[in-house]
């Protein structure tokens, strides 16, 4: 009798949970301190943060949050100029 094959990881289920808990944490902090604006490009950038850490194998949701979080605050530090000087563009998704 054949093996079944064992999952690939990008197969294996991700507890949802996990991921909206660390995405909220992120987001309560973002909107606490007035980051998190534009909420909805907001809410989507920490969510790919998160995401791929989660790839990387971390999975506490603290740690996931702050790396969201960190990676938030340093992109806009970086790209402060054009932010500040650039209208925010509603999405092409409905």
């Amino acid at each position: 009798m054949a093996k079944p094959e064992e999952p690939m990881p990008q197969q294996m289920p991700v507890p949802i949970s996990v991921m909206q808990k660390s995405l909220a944490i992120a987001m309560h902090y973002l909107v606490e301190t007035g980051q998190a604006y534009p909420l909805s490009q907001t809410r989507r950038f920490c969510a790919e943060v998160v995401c791929r850490e989660w790839k990387t194998g971390r999975r506490h949701p603290v740690w996931l949050a702050n790396k969201a979080i960190g990676a938030l605050e340093r992109t806009r530090k970086e790209h402060w100029f054009r932010i500040m000087h650039e209208p925010v563009m509603a999405s092409a998704e409905g």
